[in-house]
């Protein structure tokens, strides 16, 4: 197998679906879908690869490694866990995650907009801080 894209493909066909049906059946788009398969997208999220994996009933773990994300001597642990050990619970570990794809998808941002974001997501956990204390 040559790549991911290949494979992604190899089981669609298999399965009779059309990148339409895959798109409704996984929530990734159709147009995301041809890009994986022709290779034009080389590294998809891991979002994006477990939705797929799902629809085409793939082990997850198989996504990821065909993908590159995953070796054959790692254990079962979270890549975004690995990367960020801190991160222990599922919904820190699913946040940063969000945040990351959404990183990749908008990679076009000017300098002044990453730090603005930063100013953005500072304000917002001051503000939750904040809150929480007067509820509490």
């Amino acid at each position: 197998m040559d790549s991911i894209g290949e494979y992604i493909r190899q089981r669609r066909t298999a399965k009779h679906l059309s990148l339409r049906e895959l798109a409704d059946k996984s929530g990734v788009s159709h147009t995301e879908i041809y890009r994986i398969e022709t290779g034009k997208r080389e590294y998809p999220s891991m979002r994006t690869l477990t939705a797929l994996a799902r629809a085409l009933e793939i082990p997850d773990q198989v996504a990821l490694y065909l993908a590159g994300y995953k070796s054959e001597d790692d254990d079962n642990t979270p890549i975004i866990e690995k990367v960020f050990p801190e991160l222990k619970t599922e919904i820190l570990q699913s946040t940063a995650q969000r945040v990351i794809d959404l990183l990749i998808k908008y990679n076009d941002l000017v300098d002044s907009d990453y730090e603005g974001l930063i100013e953005h997501m500072e304000m917002f956990w001051a503000y939750n801080r904040k809150k929480r204390k007067r509820v509490g």
